[in-house]
């Protein structure tokens, strides 16, 4: 069997004659390069103690391979697939290259979809849990820059249902200075953020070393709160608020 698994696996980003969907833009960039991102992508998201900016782009060009592959998957499985039913007329040899085929696109689907879904109820759980922090925060400093279109609906629903939850569970017993879920007064509010104190691991990238000098304001909500000079390929535990702009800006990647 003369089978090569980059070219199995690059076949299927390639477009489709009479298919406008499969000549999409985002089958242009390298599958194996968009597969680092995502990896990095999920590993920086699980590690970061508050949501990073939605990779809205890399998103919608892995979706678009994922679909793509799916539809060979399911032709190649009836035997309709593109050059495959004219192959299986040739003898067992063909037919084990074509099992061969489906194998390992259905075993590199399944990887993919793995990081999707891990990486997706990783931002869930973040907004779930600091629901009412984002929320509020969506027009205050324009947070919504980090969340898909499908996020910030899902982040309003969820919140308006369990709004309705509280106030029909216990909320209307209470009197009515004390029925908000955002009050601040007497200087304990109770909205809960995430914690910028919280300790990460992250690597330097750039060539020339990387520095937070100017992002260094304990003032600020969410400034840097020490001065930090990293090498690059060093290896640091800190503070997520002294690094946060780093990762964001792709200067430094979380471990």
């Amino acid at each position: 069997m003369d089978i090569d698994i980059s070219d199995i696996l690059a076949s299927v980003t390639r477009s489709v004659p009479g298919d406008p969907s499969s000549s999409s833009v985002y089958l242009d960039t390298d599958t194996s390069t968009d597969h680092q991102l995502l990896t990095r992508s999920w590993i920086s998201e699980r590690c970061a103690p508050d949501l990073l900016f939605y990779p809205t782009e890399l998103m919608q060009r892995v979706m678009t391979r994922v679909q793509h592959q799916i539809n060979t998957i399911e032709d190649l499985a009836s035997g309709m697939g593109d050059g495959y039913s004219a192959q299986n007329n040739k003898g067992v040899n063909s037919r084990q290259n074509a099992n061969l085929t489906l194998s390992i696109l259905q075993t590199d689907l399944s990887r993919t979809q793995f990081l999707i879904r891990s990486f997706l109820r990783q931002r869930l759980a973040k907004l779930t849990k600091f629901a009412v922090f984002y929320l509020s925060s969506l027009d205050t400093d324009e947070k919504n820059v980090y969340l898909s279109a499908a996020e910030t609906a899902f982040l309003k629903n969820h919140q308006a249902l369990l709004s309705r939850f509280y106030d029909a569970s216990f909320l209307q017993a209470f009197p009515a200075g004390l029925r908000r879920l955002d009050d601040s007064s007497g200087g304990v509010p109770m909205v809960e953020g995430p914690d910028g104190a919280t300790a990460v691991v992250v690597r330097c990238l750039l060539p020339e070393g990387w520095r937070n000098g100017s992002e260094v304001d304990e003032r600020k909500e969410g400034g840097a709160s020490v001065e930090l000079r990293m090498s690059r390929g060093e290896v640091w535990v800190v503070r997520w608020r002294d690094v946060r702009k780093g990762v964001e800006r792709g200067d430094l990647e979380l471990l």
